[in-house]
């Protein structure tokens, strides 16, 4: 019972953890990725990708949360920000 609510407590620090710290290197990649294929000058391409890094990592850090456990959100971060750094190489 006791065990129960302490891996309860800490499946939600881990939710919690992966929804503040774990999205922003998604979002920041995905900004870069949206700066180098918009079309554009290079000061438009700068002004969207660093437009979009906030909106974004709001938006994962409300997907992450909603994760059914802490390890797949954290599974589902670091997939991310590798698919995304071999993506904008």
């Amino acid at each position: 019972m006791v065990t129960d609510r302490v891996l309860q407590r800490i499946d939600n620090a881990l939710r919690v953890g992966a929804a503040v710290i774990g999205t922003l290197p998604v979002a920041l990649l995905a900004g870069l990725l949206a700066a180098r294929v918009v079309p554009g000058s290079e000061d438009v391409r700068f002004a969207v990708g660093h437009a979009l890094v906030i909106p974004l990592w709001v938006a994962g850090m409300c997907l992450a949360a909603l994760a059914r456990s802490g390890t797949r959100a954290w599974l589902t971060c670091m997939s991310l920000v590798a698919l995304l750094s071999f993506v904008t190489r």
